[in-house]
């Protein structure tokens, strides 16, 4: 079996992807889909609809819904996308609490800088039909 299953829906996130990047004005980031071992079967505990790793350029979004591995909407992946290039944008804070160090990756200018640009995409004439 193989690993795509829509090739036709990974192209066109691939393309929404790249431009998403030229909007923001952040290039050279690379998407790569989230491959589940075994699809649509066993429990499904995890809901993590994206992740990506400060140090690299690489960002890992699923493009299918868990269960039934349908194709998510591209207004879904376009907001995870989203998400995740404000991790890069807003870097995760270390705040003192009493003796201890905690570090907060989701603060409120975090959350600000996704909706900025969640704006920034729904103002795109490309991107802007997708939302």
């Amino acid at each position: 079996m193989s690993d795509i299953i829509d090739p036709r829906h990974e192209a066109l996130v691939e393309h929404l992807f790249k431009r998403a990047c030229l909007v923001l004005d952040m290039p050279g980031f690379e998407l790569r889909p989230l491959r589940r071992r075994v699809r649509g079967r066993g429990k499904l505990r995890s809901y993590a609809l994206g992740y990506t790793k400060l140090g690299e350029k690489l960002i890992t979004v699923d493009l299918y819904t868990p269960r039934t591995m349908k194709p998510r909407k591209l207004d879904a992946i376009l907001r995870v996308v989203c998400h995740e290039l404000a991790h890069h944008q807003a870097p995760p804070r270390l705040y003192r609490k009493w003796f201890h160090f905690v570090r907060v990756i989701h603060h409120p200018k975090f959350w600000t800088q996704v909706k900025k640009n969640v704006e920034l995409l729904q103002k795109d004439e490309v991107l802007a039909a997708y939302f």
